[in-house]
């Protein structure tokens, strides 16, 4: 390998590691101006019902708890029944 060999491929390794030196646009969100105490009330308000959270780019989506419409004790009477049953459901076995 020859001088002129080396020097190019020192130049090529450095313009390639150089390009990853910065993403294309760096977000740097702008300071905050709620007080520590409103930080907080709004995190509890969120505890209590949760809702859609925005952060700039940031966004997410909180499904609000739902009540089951069955209670536990028919839905373990309905699983008990099945498996006394032994049915088997032919939609689980690939073919």
């Amino acid at each position: 390998m020859n001088a002129k060999q080396l020097f190019a491929a020192a130049s090529i390794a450095f313009a390639a590691t150089a390009a990853f030196a910065i993403e294309a646009e760096q977000y740097n969100p702008p300071p905050s101006t709620l007080s520590r105490d409103e930080v907080k009330a709004d995190m509890a308000r969120a505890k209590v019902d949760p809702i859609v959270m925005s952060g700039g780019e940031a966004t997410v989506f909180i499904d609000r708890p739902v009540a089951a419409a069955r209670s536990r004790d028919d839905v373990r009477t309905e699983a008990r029944a099945v498996a006394q049953a032994h049915v088997f459901n032919d939609l689980y076995v690939g073919a």
